[in-house]
């Protein structure tokens, strides 16, 4: 087998969450590798940033929020999306204990990654749901998760959004007062149609490299086919590159929330139903911003192939 080989950039940078499994299982579970294509990883302090050095030609392609990539495509920059990573965010609402309910969300302080990223794309979401605007809430840009939890324990942050897995870290650990004021069903429930993680490159990689677009759909639609289908694979994944440790019960009621919800895209998610809802929420939350359409920003063709090879 021909070796293909790709520089993938991160946006959640070193770390890997229950949001963004689906790369990790496509590296660990070797499904990239069986596909033919070797991934080189580079680490990128957000959305924003991970897209930006796919514009500068540092890397191929990235994983970062669908926020960053429509943002930057209706501002003229040829981005397009040719995989969904998740079908919705698994994360909950970690707030100070004085936060009792959404309505003392107002004035809060919320650690995001930065301004248009994945964590503050969701947030702007929330908020929309509420009684309340975008400036009715004091954006604090921090980075990644483990910058977000950091903000969150001195207390410079009141709230943020954090992975499910180390929302229940944090709130059952006893040295620290935060709490869960919306958990996973209930974001569920107010947003329903969510932000989630997509792979990007640009129009020029499309048309240069069809081959190796082919081999990374194919490898990331059977890494989220094995983690809906199979919890040792999902354990194995989480085991290896989360950094909270929760005991394997723990991480099946994770599983059995992602898999039960549909969280995992395993046929790549690029249907025009998903997706027109997805670009109607962001151009109601962005309406300075060009209205961009399905065909401009979205490429099925490469995990349409993937999912017909896989049956």
């Amino acid at each position: 087998m021909v070796e293909h080989h790709m520089r993938l950039a991160s946006g959640a940078g070193l770390t890997f969450g229950v949001d963004d499994i689906a790369c990790a299982a496509a590296s660990h579970l070797g499904l990239w590798e069986d596909a033919g294509l070797i991934v080189q990883w580079t680490p990128a302090l957000g959305g924003v940033k991970a897209m930006n050095k796919v514009l500068d030609g540092e890397v191929d392609a990235a994983y970062g929020g669908l926020g960053p990539v429509l943002q930057l495509r209706s501002q003229g920059h040829p981005l397009r999306i040719i995989a969904s990573m998740a079908r919705a965010l698994a994360q909950n609402l970690v707030v100070q204990p004085h936060i009792k309910s959404t309505a003392d969300l107002r004035g809060a302080s919320w650690a995001v990654d930065g301004i248009g990223a994945l964590s503050h794309h969701m947030a702007r979401s929330i908020v929309a749901k509420l009684p309340m605007t975008d400036d009715d809430i004091k954006w604090r840009v921090t980075g990644p998760p483990p910058e977000r939890i950091a903000e969150l324990l001195s207390g410079q942050a009141d709230v943020s959004l954090i992975r499910v897995e180390e929302a229940l870290a944090l709130t059952s650990n006893p040295n620290n007062s935060l709490k869960m004021l919306l958990g996973f069903v209930d974001l569920k429930v107010l947003v329903p149609v969510q932000p989630h993680g997509v792979l990007a490159t640009t129009e020029a990689y499309e048309d240069t490299e069809p081959d190796k677009l082919g081999l990374l759909a194919k490898g990331i639609v059977a890494a989220s086919q094995r983690l809906h289908e199979d919890f040792d694979a999902f354990l194995k994944t989480f085991e290896h590159y989360v950094t909270i440790k929760l005991a394997p019960k723990e991480i099946e009621k994770i599983w059995l929330q992602e898999q039960q919800s549909n969280g995992f895209a395993i046929d790549g998610e690029m249907s025009k139903s998903h997706w027109d809802k997805q670009l109607e929420a962001f151009a109601t939350l962005n309406p300075s911003l060009p209205r961009i359409q399905f065909d401009e920003v979205l490429n099925a063709k490469f995990v349409d192939l993937a999912v017909t090879g896989a049956k």
